[in-house]
């Protein structure tokens, strides 16, 4: 991962996915125009072997999903919960003197809005049965899922919610597809903050990728031109995914307390 952040291109190109996820290759050409499609190609190669970038092909063109499960591992190995905050802080403080007031954000509209909007992805060391259970049951969400229980049958048409550690209906939803241990589609509708939106679709991949290895993918997203708080909902996710393959990896969450 260090190898692939070093090259500046690289890192042109991961900044663009972080600007709008879901660039094609013709969208990420246009990041550097001093270089040939073939270069562009080879360096997002590079960023999907180091596991930083995503692919999923819709329809005809293939859309790139920054993924930043592994920059999150990173960040937690060496940033505790008192030191996060503080170098937040300061972050913050280099954007606000840096920023350019005269600069807006780009509303053009491309092919990748109609795709899906997050997609996160990572590999654990555990079984597809380890993981899919680790996803479906209460034992495992209550450790990595800030202390969430989980309640469903998981099955086809069924009723699916998350409860927060206090007892409270977090999360609500339908569960519209069931395959386990490789498939899971549910829809996902948020019921704090008195939120009135339509609800969003979350599916899990899990994929054997080698011995005792399992590729878990996640993919949240809305119907193209939906107004929700899809963007909030999922900047959640890298830290879920990371909790869960630490607690399956280890058997200890990522954070105690």
């Amino acid at each position: 991962m260090f190898r692939a952040l070093a090259d500046p291109s690289r890192r042109t190109l991961l900044d663009r996915l972080f600007e709008r996820d879901g660039l094609t290759l013709g969208d990420l050409e246009r990041a550097l125009p001093e270089m040939t499609r073939f270069g562009v190609m080879k360096h997002l190669r590079v960023l999907e072997s180091a596991n930083l970038v995503t692919s999923r092909k819709v329809g005809r063109e293939r859309h790139h999903y920054l993924n930043p499960v592994p920059i999150r591992r990173i960040h937690d190995r060496w940033l505790d919960r008192y030191t996060i905050r503080a170098a937040d802080l300061l972050t913050d403080f280099k954007t606000m003197l840096e920023i350019d007031p005269m600069t807006s954000p780009d509303t053009t509209t491309t092919a990748a809005e109609a795709a899906p909007r997050h997609v996160f992805a990572t590999f654990i060391r555990a079984t597809p049965e380890a993981i899919w259970r680790a996803l479906t049951e209460s034992d495992f969400t209550t450790r990595y899922w800030y202390g969430s229980t989980i309640h469903s049958d998981w099955t086809a048409g069924a009723p699916w919610e998350l409860h927060t550690a206090n007892g409270q209906v977090g999360i609500t939803g339908e569960v519209l597809e069931a395959d386990p241990p490789n498939r899971l589609v549910v829809t996902y509708r948020q019921a704090w903050g008195g939120v009135d939106e339509p609800p969003s679709r979350v599916t899990f991949e899990i994929e054997g990728s080698g011995p005792g290895v399992a590729r878990l993918t996640v993919v949240h997203e809305t119907e193209p031109g939906a107004k929700t708080q899809i963007a909030d909902v999922a900047a959640g996710w890298p830290f879920i995914i990371a909790g869960l393959k630490t607690l399956l990896e280890t058997g200890e969450p990522l954070m105690a307390g």
